[in-house]
């Protein structure tokens, strides 16, 4: 079974916090993508945009649902889509990373963001599955252009078609991996014209290649391809990035939609 969290978010509640153009598209594509290639009966996902996704809402799905619902020889993955911001407790030396919710307030986001450090960290040891996949298409370097925003403390101191898969016959592997859309001092970008984020777009793409015939794709080759072709897209501004422990975890391949169903992820 594959259980999944998709989070998009483009408008926020504080004024404060800019708003994004294809936080909420990357969420439904990545979403359709799987609904479109999984059989139904091995797919649980849940998706959460704008003002759904509250933090109380996301960390009731993944902290209670996921971690209540999910069993050992499933593969989870928690996505998300949206602002990034670093910000600090104290001195510029302890700054921290956040995930930033619908609600989170731009003056306290120690208190309503989501720490990457401590609360992604807890929401893993609290989910058994034998694959954790985390997908962050955001940023955390406060710099302006991208899906990221600097918190006011830090700134005070110093983002081939074909049916449903069946999940049951591979082998994934097991292990906890997290990718990012780029590195702490880079910008995770968003292209208009793609109608989404650079990283979500090609990961989309390269999840339903059209001349791959192995059932599954290690993660590490996944995200050679991926971190190459968000390279070349942004001439070497943006490079994802990726961490974790793996005993060969894999990815299933999914099948390459209709033709013209790509565009619909375009036209957003």
């Amino acid at each position: 079974m594959l259980r999944g969290i998709i989070v998009g978010i483009d408008r926020y509640s504080d004024p404060h916090i800019p708003h994004l153009s294809c936080a909420v598209s990357d969420a439904q594509g990545v979403y359709k993508v799987l609904c479109d290639a999984i059989r139904a009966d091995e797919l649980s996902l849940t998706l959460l945009t704008n003002e759904l996704a509250s933090r109380t809402a996301i960390m009731h799905h993944v902290g209670e649902e996921l971690a209540r619902d999910s069993a050992q020889d499933d593969m989870v993955l928690l996505y998300f889509a949206g602002h990034g911001s670093p910000e600090t407790p104290g001195d510029i030396d302890t700054s921290s990373r956040y995930l930033v919710p619908y609600d989170t307030q731009y003056d306290r986001i120690y208190s309503t963001g989501i720490d990457m450090e401590a609360d992604v960290s807890r929401w893993c040891d609290r989910v058994r599955a034998k694959v954790k996949l985390v997908l962050i298409d955001a940023c955390f370097s406060g710099r302006a252009g991208g899906r990221t925003f600097r918190g006011p403390r830090l700134a005070a101191v110093q983002r081939t078609w074909r049916g449903p898969l069946s999940l049951r016959p591979l082998d994934l592997g097991a292990g906890t991996v997290l990718i990012s859309a780029c590195g702490e001092d880079q910008v995770a970008r968003e292209d208009p014209s793609l109608g989404h984020g650079i990283f979500t777009y090609h990961l989309i793409r390269l999840l339903q290649p059209r001349n791959r015939t192995q059932q599954t794709i290690s993660i590490y080759t996944l995200y050679a391809e991926v971190a190459t072709s968000v390279r070349t897209a942004t001439d070497g501004a943006q490079i994802p990035v990726i961490a974790g422990r793996s005993a060969d975890v894999r990815l299933p391949v999914l099948s390459a939609p209709p033709t013209g169903a790509l565009e619909t992820f375009r036209e957003r």
